[in-house]
């Protein structure tokens, strides 16, 4: 290993690959033909800094301390988060560099303001700038008579416009009259009433994976059918509540307060069924509604038991999020194309992260997710057909990762092991 002032320097070369588990517990996995200088970030915590020279690496940090990896321009925070780890792939060529988070906490710091990176996403950046906005979620189809919204990173609020994009980690922001619809990329729908407050947190198309924050107000949401088996959903959580759904018709109100012991939510299940619990997992008790009941949520209690809605009251919660009337209010479905997100997820979409871990040493920055039990050959097939459907993206990560995995093949003996210990629930393995 060559030794600079910086600190240990750990370097692979061709067919050779590494994995490392470090003083903190975490644990580094470099692809071949790769680069990584290791120093001290905090002695006393026992945190490593890593500067990525070239090449590609799987950091997995089971610690809520968090992990730093300089690439050029940029640093990258890495941490595990609700007790489970953070796994994160980065490759660096020149001055480009592309982040993938799997999962836990990712943020991107570099010339701008800090980026949150949503799990399952991936950013492509040029001497640490993030090529385009946040990761697209949908559009504006009707308002009335108009919302705003926070982007991730922005200090100010700005109005909503009819055909609007909005993007992971927006806050959207309705005033005293004011309702707002939003078609998903799923086409999910979403009805957003008058004085409320609602974060987009994550909303992956095409593995079918959203999450969305109520903070105030009402919202109604049109969910198009789920497959829960292959890891699908869609939850709306409140200050008191987790609401479920597989693709139905709802509507929750957040009737948050000050004094959160006084805080409660109020969900409508208007089609199909909806599953709610008390946010806190400590609180035993889950409710099923179907169409036609009613349930409530108040702090620190279970949801009260389903009750059938009177017709009129449940027809006034739904006036009180309609949309219709004003221009493109008749819009529905999903939004088409993939304008807007510049260069965040153009490394591919990583679909059923909860059932996957990384995506391997040898395809590091692929951007491809695997299941339990698929084999190292399979592995790398995938990550050579997206790296062809990536390439006009991000030219320079792209054809790092690619020669990553042309050469792996020829090691996939060395690499199944590595491979299984990646995946296995069990990592870090304990190699060094």
């Amino acid at each position: 290993m060559p030794s600079r002032d910086a600190g240990l320097v750990l370097e692979t070369r061709d067919t050779s690959t590494a994995v490392v588990r470090l003083r903190s517990g975490a644990s580094l996995a470099m692809s071949e033909n790769s680069e990584v200088a290791l120093d001290w970030a905090d002695a006393a915590a026992g945190t490593e800094r890593m500067d990525l020279h070239r090449g590609a690496i799987n950091l997995l940090n089971p610690s809520p301390q968090a992990e730093w990896v300089a690439v050029p321009g940029a640093s990258v925070l890495v941490q595990g988060e609700g007790g489970f780890p953070a796994i994160c792939r980065l490759a660096a060529v020149g001055q480009s560099s592309a982040v993938i988070n799997d999962r836990g906490h990712v943020e991107i710091r570099g010339s701008g303001a800090p980026v949150l990176l949503p799990r399952g996403q991936s950013a492509a950046l040029e001497a640490g700038s993030p090529q385009g906005g946040g990761q697209e979620a949908g559009a504006v189809t009707a308002e009335l008579p108009k919302g705003n919204v926070q982007h991730a990173g922005q200090p100010k609020w700005i109005p909503l416009v009819l055909n609007d994009n909005v993007y992971f980690k927006d806050e959207v922001k309705t005033e005293a009259l004011g309702r707002v619809r939003i078609a998903l990329k799923d086409g999910s729908l979403l009805n957003i009433g008058a004085r409320s407050q609602m974060t987009i947190n994550q909303h992956d198309a095409p593995s079918r994976q959203t999450t969305l924050e109520l903070t105030a107000g009402k919202l109604r949401s049109k969910v198009q059918k789920l497959d829960p088996s292959n890891g699908q959903k869609f939850e709306v959580t409140t200050p008191t509540a987790v609401i479920g759904v597989v693709g139905t018709d709802f509507i929750v109100e957040s009737q948050n307060n000050k004094d959160k012991r006084k805080s409660r939510t109020l969900v409508w299940c208007l089609e199909g069924s909806v599953k709610v619990r008390n946010l806190d997992a400590a609180i035993a008790g889950v409710v099923v509604l179907q169409a036609g009941e009613f349930t409530s949520v108040a702090f620190g209690q279970p949801p009260s038991a389903a009750t059938t809605a009177p017709a009129s009251e449940v027809q006034t919660q739904v006036s009180q999020t309609d949309v219709t009337g004003v221009s493109g209010a008749g819009a529905a479905g999903g939004v088409g194309g993939t304008g807007g997100a510049g260069g965040m997820g153009t490394l591919g979409t990583v679909a059923n992260v909860g059932a996957a871990a990384a995506a391997g040493v040898g395809a590091a920055t692929a951007g491809v997710a695997i299941s339990r039990g698929n084999s190292a050959s399979n592995l790398l097939n995938q990550a050579g057909s997206t790296l062809t459907a990536a390439a006009s993206s991000s030219s320079s990560a792209v054809t790092s990762a690619n020669s990553a995995n042309q050469a792996a093949t020829t090691a996939i003996g060395n690499l199944t092991g590595v491979l299984q210990e990646l995946v296995s629930p069990t990592y870090p393995c304990g190699c060094h």
